[in-house]
């Protein structure tokens, strides 16, 4: 099962990532990984385990249990990279050891110049290029042929409609915080509508009440698995590529045991869980000190 996109390639519908796994973990993760069934690989310079990952690849690839074609993978262009979007991925491919990468994300909707310092409010520094330049330098990625796509995490609809205007190459997909106790709903949809691709990180909803909602465990038990599969089911039931993450094998590979249906009046339940910004995971407002969800 794949996910289309607006380059006219397509990507696996489920994706597995690498925040927060050691980097003495990763060859043993990923390894798992792709002995699981997982094929697309959501990686970031900000997870500091790129290079781990990269090491890993290269023993699976020299392994041939897998090719380097049968792998989507996943980078991302951090808040303080703004300025040097080449440079930047250019470290990613030396890291993950590969040509290029499948799909490049900007991880942040605010760029922040590091060299800069704080504020007098103590607050980061804005970086002083504008997203069109930004773009620009994204889309000369997909022309020197170091990614395959482009696109965004974390953007709002009104960034997104603005940078269609001028793009040449539009955002294949936005990767957003997405779970039931907060669905992202509009943002999402609206994105779809545009034909970009919507990856949803937080899947399980870690720390909120997703995983023991009632009406979770309730369709957990009429289909006979896991509080985590519904979750996941119901991401890609609407429309989503969730991205998900475990260190166990037995769990990776249930985590794609996903041939099952959940019922509309299911979908519409889960739906009725979302609690806004309370249920939100990722402060991005808190870490770069703008009211970004205002």
């Amino acid at each position: 099962m794949a996910t289309k996109l607006s380059t006219g390639g397509s990507m696996p519908s489920v994706a597995f990532g690498f925040w927060q796994v050691p980097g003495d973990k990763c060859s043993e993760v990923l390894e798992a990984a792709i002995d699981a069934g997982f094929r697309c690989l959501d990686c970031a310079a900000i997870y500091g385990n790129e290079a781990e990952v990269g090491e890993a690849l290269s023993k699976v690839f020299a392994s041939g249990k897998v090719r380097r074609e049968d792998l989507f993978v996943v980078s991302k262009l951090w808040a303080t990279d703004w300025h040097q979007v080449g440079a930047a991925c250019d470290k990613s491919l030396r890291d993950l050891k590969l040509d290029y990468v499948d799909l490049y994300l900007v991880h942040s909707a605010v760029g922040v110049d590091a060299s800069a310092g704080l504020d007098a409010l103590g607050r980061k520094v804005r970086a002083k290029v504008p997203v069109h330049k930004l773009w620009q330098d994204m889309e000369a990625l997909v022309r020197t042929g170091k990614a395959k796509s482009i696109g965004v995490s974390n953007w709002s609809c009104l960034q997104i409609a603005d940078l269609m205007l001028y793009a040449e190459i539009p955002p294949a997909v936005n990767q957003l915080e997405i779970h039931p106790t907060f669905s992202c709903e509009e943002l999402a949809q609206w994105c779809l509508s545009e034909g970009i691709a919507v990856m949803g990180y937080c899947t399980l909803g870690s720390g909120k009440p997703d995983m023991t909602s009632e009406l979770v465990l309730q369709a957990a038990k009429r289909l006979n698995v896991s509080s985590a599969q519904i979750l996941m089911r119901w991401s890609q039931q609407k429309g989503y590529i969730p991205v998900t993450k475990s260190m166990s094998l037995e769990r990776m590979r249930t985590n794609l045991s996903l041939g099952f249906e959940l019922s509309a009046e299911e979908m519409k339940a889960l739906d009725g869980l979302d609690g806004g910004l309370p249920m939100k995971i990722c402060n991005h407002a808190g870490e770069f000190g703008l009211p970004l969800y205002s």
